[in-house]
Parts: C-alpha cells; sequence; structure tokens
C-alpha cells in the first residue's frame, strides 16, 4: 500500500500532563475512518514477509543501502509512524536476508519485535524474535545480541513467561564489556535492567524490580551526554511504569512529577511514557487527567496512541467513565479505532 503520513506532531504544553492539568484537544482531528488502522497495517505487511515463502527474499542490497534503510526504518520507529514503517519493513528484511548479512538482519527483525509487540498478541512477533536472535548470533555481534534477547524477552514476557524474560536480559546484560570505554555498552546494559525490572514487576516482584531498576541507575550514572539523557529518559519511564503495575499508583506519579527534567530522545519513547502515565492516571481514578494524557501523547506521537495496545485498552476503560470527565472521548475512540 502507498505510505499515509498520521497527523504531525505538534507542539504541547507536557507539564500540564505530567501534573494532571486539562489538555485541550487538537483543533484538527481526522475524521473517524480517515486513517487506517496501523495496527492492522502493520500485521498484514509483516505477515506477508513472516509467514510468506522464504525464497521470496530479493532482491538484495549492498551494504551502504541496507544501513541507510535500517536508518530510514528507525527514523520511522523514532517518530511512531508506523504506517511507514509498515512499507518500510518487508524490503528491508527481504534485501536483507538476500544479502546474507547476518548482522543487518538481526537488527531488521528486533525491529520488527518491537513494532509487533505495540500491538495484541497475534504469534508474529514470536517469529521475528527468534530470527533475530539467530541472525545475531551468527553475526556474533554482542550490542546486536543483546538487542535481539531484550526484545525476545518481551516477547516470553508477554506470554507469561516471567522467568524466562527476566533470565534472558539478565544474562544479556552479564555479557556486555563494562571494563571498556563504549558508551553502547553502559547505555543498552541499562536498558537490559530495565526491561527485567519491568517483567520483574509483571511477575509480582517488587523487591526484585526496583533492585533491577537500582543497579540500571547506577549504570547510567557512567554515562554522560546524549547517553546519560537517553539512560535517564528511560528510567523514568520504566519506573512510572513498574510502579503503576506493582499497585503503587502514587509513587509512580511521584516519579512522573521528575520528568521537567528529562529530555526523551524520540517521540516514540515520549508518547510512550505519556501512555504509560495514562495508565496511572485511570489507575488513581483520574479518567479526567487520563484522558488529557492521551490528548498530549497524541500531539507529541500521535502514531503511538493509534497504534499501541495499551491505548485501546485505557480508551475502552474511558469510554465507561462519567462522559461529562471525558467529553470527548468518542473521538479519540475513533481515532484509536476503539467501538463507541
Amino acid at each position: 500500500m502507498r505510505r499515509r503520513s498520521f497527523l504531525k506532531a505538534g507542539g504541547v504544553a507536557i507539564g500540564a500532563a505530567f501534573a494532571g492539568a486539562p489538555v485541550a484537544e487538537a483543533d484538527a482531528s481526522p475524521a473517524p475512518g480517515a486513517l487506517p488502522d496501523p495496527a492492522v497495517v502493520l500485521t498484514t505487511c509483516l505477515s506477508d514477509v513472516l509467514l510468506g515463502s522464504r525464497a521470496s527474499i530479493g532482491p538484495a542490497l549492498p551494504t551502504v543501502g541496507l544501513t541507510r534503510a535500517l536508518a530510514a526504518a528507525r527514523a520511522s520507529f523514532g517518530k511512531s509512524d508506523f504506517l511507514a514503517l509498515a512499507d518500510q519493513l518487508p524490503a528491508l528484511v527481504r534485501a536483507a536476508e538476500a544479502a546474507q548479512d547476518a548482522g543487518a538482519t538481526a537488527q531488521a527483525y528486533t525491529l520488527a519485535t518491537r513494532a509487533l509487540v505495540k500491538l495484541r498478541p497475534a504469534g508474529l512477533e514470536w517469529i521475528s524474535a527468534d530470527r533475530a536472535v539467530r541472525a545475531a548470533e551468527a553475526a556474533g555481534q554482542p550490542l546486536i545480541l543483546a538487542e535481539a534477547e531484550r526484545m525476545l524477552s518481551g516477547v516470553c514476557r508477554r506470554a507469561g513467561d516471567h522467568d524466562r524474560a527476566g533470565t534472558l536480559v539478565v544474562q544479556a546484560a552479564g555479557r556486555l564489556a563494562l571494563d571498556g570505554r563504549d558508551p553502547r555498552h553502559f547505555l543498552l546494559h541499562a536498558s537490559l535492567l530495565c526491561t527485567g525490572g519491568y517483567s520483574a514487576a509483571r511477575a509480582g516482584d517488587g523487591a526484585r524490580a526496583r533492585d533491577l531498576l537500582t543497579e540500571a541507575a547506577a549504570t547510567a550514572s557512567r554515562l554522560d551526554g546524549a547517553g546519560a539523557a537517553r539512560a535517564r529518559a528511560n528510567l523514568l519511564s520504566h519506573r512510572v511504569s513498574v510502579e503503576q503495575l506493582l499497585g503503587e499508583p502514587g509513587a509512580a506519579l511521584q516519579h512522573a512529577r521528575t520528568a521537567r527534567g528529562v529530555r526523551f530522545p524520540d517521540l516514540e519513547r515520549e508518547g510512550r511514557y505519556l501512555v504509560d502515565l495514562a495508565a496511572v492516571q485511570l489507575q488513581l481514578g483520574q479518567p479526567g487527567p487520563a484522558y488529557s494524557t492521551l490528548l498530549a501523547a497524541e500531539r507529541r506521537a500521535p502514531g503511538e496512541v493509534h497504534t499501541r495496545a495499551a491505548v485501546r485498552t485505557i480508551v475502552d476503560a474511558l469510554l465507561n467513565q462519567n462522559r461529562a470527565a471525558v467529553p470527548g472521548i468518542r473521538d479519540l475512540a475513533a481515532r484509536v479505532h476503539v467501538p463507541a
């Protein structure tokens, strides 16, 4: 299908969302049904490449072409432009396979998994995660393998296998080199521990979850510059989501109040954080602020809001709230493809 972009992300007073203050709804929203459901588009496009014949993988791209294609796909993901990503990923996967470039293949499948875990479980994420890990093992590059295992951990967690999910990321973190000067190892180490903390919280192990986040913070403290900023944003987001999972929305909100000094590395990460914050506010019995935060997230990262399964769960819950507190919820439901 031809690419169709989402609403362009516009400016918004994010601090208002952090504080739970009302945020005005966007003036120009798409008409209900005007845009395709990006979750359906992603599933359809990735089904073709994940379930199709491996013999129809070409054509190959040279190394430079693969590098550029990976960068373009990552940029689309970072902007939460999942319709563009659905166009890019199948060709990228096929080209990497045809080139027999194990590193590029692993990264392409890992990116596919990152997109698929935003959707409701459908089985495709198992295929992409497995292929990512196998290709990464063949590539013999520790950073690529660790990231592939981090995504496989997320797939295991969604299936309820919390022990395997935690073991995967902790072991992957242990294989990274923290005695050198490569900041990528420190950044990924912190990210792996955050993922482990989230898995522990899913399993109801609050002590383990918080210990892993404390370890992640210690690793993040060894970074500086952009790496440090990225690690801080990731840590904040996980602290909020972990406390929400553990049934401590008050603690989650306390963490959220420190967000004013945090700069998110891209719109996807910022949008994901705001969606998690909306879940916290809903847990606190604050449908109005939760709705306002979703609107703020939509302005910043519309693709994240229109695609992510967690948003649909929140919106479905808001539809059952007092409509006076969420007067525009039917319009938002239409935009995120939730029947009102």
